[in-house]
């Protein structure tokens, strides 16, 4: 086990935390509770034994000998649990697995943000209308709606996140196997991990660029430790943290530590090597140990012109600290802007530079980059750019649906990706490019 049997580690041991950051009020605290004990009365989401496969994917990529492809939405949509959405969302997922494959000639791990990524962090719990008046933040389809007539924290939703979420998981496993799909001369088959004996029980044998894990981030932990069974969170084969809920002494880093997931930690430009390293010491205090190779999994997002001089000290800092984390690159939240009329957006451009600049920094300094995190879609939407000159609030007017912040659209995430695999292929080639 991750942990020693003393740690005093519990699925609700982060209620003992003096910080518990992204906390939601509920009014009806009878009515929570009663969801709560029929959440952890439910079946498991995902099987532990894809989760231990996971984790053995994610500790080939630590080890250089795989490369992990994460991609989806900011935040799900309940009304997006729609058949030709999820497919859409499947079929990026297999195409962006399948330029990698080709290109970086290593297994792809695919990991979709998908199937239970319904609550977000938010600045403050509460926004200020233009009129003064105070309500609710939007935080997510597992915690309230968007329209102000919703905005009141509702326990229910969250038996509503379970059912879409195994609807979600019954269409990916039915898209998988559907023929076309399975089709041996499908431009799509490329190399998938072989799978063990176990597995076939939870995946499909031959699907495309292999089976594709489900995550989100560990953000709701009444429900996360609600849908912990032993030490398994069954909710997702991969949960993270984010930035603002990765305190040192707080409820977060507490839940995260004790399960047997692949866990990942999102870090921005204002992160310092003695804290990550604390960071890393708490999550996984034995680092020498084999089954910790890739068991925590450091989410860079420094924006493109943060990377060469933040990220550097901190691969050094971790290789004499004797970790062996996967290094992830999330090239879309440090490259946010907003437009003249206070629409969020981001530059595809600036995107693929931090992806090939966080590349080109980990080969430089002796590690690997051994992942990659997009925000996207497989809808033909209008929520980051690709050209400065544009009129941008006018471009994007009636195609901008995210419920959080921009995604690539379908065709610029296909884009970036082979834009980034072409980086590699001439870095390798050459050892050096500059974009």
């Amino acid at each position: 086990m991750a942990n020693s049997p003393q740690d005093a580690w519990t699925p609700q041991s982060w209620a003992t935390k003096p910080v518990i950051a992204q906390a939601v009020e509920y009014d009806d605290s009878k009515s929570f509770e009663n969801v709560i004990s029929t959440i952890s009365s439910l079946p498991p989401l995902v099987n532990p034994m894809k989760i231990e496969i996971a984790r053995s994917h994610f500790a080939a990529a630590a080890r250089g000998k795989a490369f992990i492809l994460q991609g989806g939405d900011c935040a799900e949509s309940f009304d997006d649990v729609r058949l030709h959405i999820i497919q859409q969302k499947v079929k990026l997922l297999q195409e962006q697995s399948h330029l990698l494959t080709q290109g970086l000639n290593l297994p792809i791990v695919t990991v979709g943000r998908i199937a239970g990524q319904y609550a977000k962090p938010r600045s403050s719990p509460w926004e200020t209308l233009s009129d003064g008046t105070k309500t609710h933040a939007f935080r997510g389809h597992n915690v309230n709606g968007p329209s102000l007539g919703d905005r009141r924290p509702d326990p229910h939703r969250l038996l509503l996140g379970d059912f879409y979420s195994r609807t979600t998981l019954e269409m990916i496993k039915d898209i998988q196997n559907t023929p076309t799909a399975r089709s041996p001369g499908s431009r799509l088959t490329g190399y998938s991990f072989p799978l063990t004996p176990e597995e076939t029980d939870v995946a499909p044998l031959e699907s495309p660029a292999g089976t594709i894990f489900t995550s989100h981030e560990a953000l709701h932990l009444p429900y996360e430790s609600a849908m912990t069974r032993d030490r398994y969170n069954t909710s997702a084969s991969f949960v993270w943290i984010g930035e603002r809920t990765r305190q040192l002494n707080g409820a977060h880093i507490e839940y995260i530590r004790g399960l047997r997931n692949p866990i990942g930690v999102k870090i921005g430009p204002g992160m310092d090597s003695s804290t990550l390293i604390e960071l890393l010491n708490t999550i996984s205090p034995q680092p020498s140990l084999e089954e910790n190779v890739g068991r925590v999994t450091i989410i860079t997002r420094l924006g493109a012109d943060n990377v060469t001089t933040v990220l550097p000290p901190l691969i050094t800092a971790v290789h004499q600290a004797g970790h062996m984390p996967v290094w992830m690159c999330d090239p879309c939240h440090g490259n946010t802007q907003s437009t003249a009329a206070g629409m969020k957006t981001r530059h595809t451009r600036r995107m693929l530079l931090e992806a090939t600049r966080t590349y080109q920094t980990h080969r430089e300094n002796k590690s690997m980059m051994g992942g990659l995190h997009l925000e996207q879609t497989g809808e033909f939407v209008a929520e980051c750019i690709d050209d400065m000159t544009l009129d941008i609030d006018n471009n994007m007017s009636g195609q901008y649906r995210s419920l959080c912040d921009p995604r690539l659209s379908n065709a610029q995430a296909l884009t970036l990706v082979r834009q980034f695999v072409d980086f590699v292929r001439n870095w390798e080639g050459k050892g050096k490019l500059g974009l």
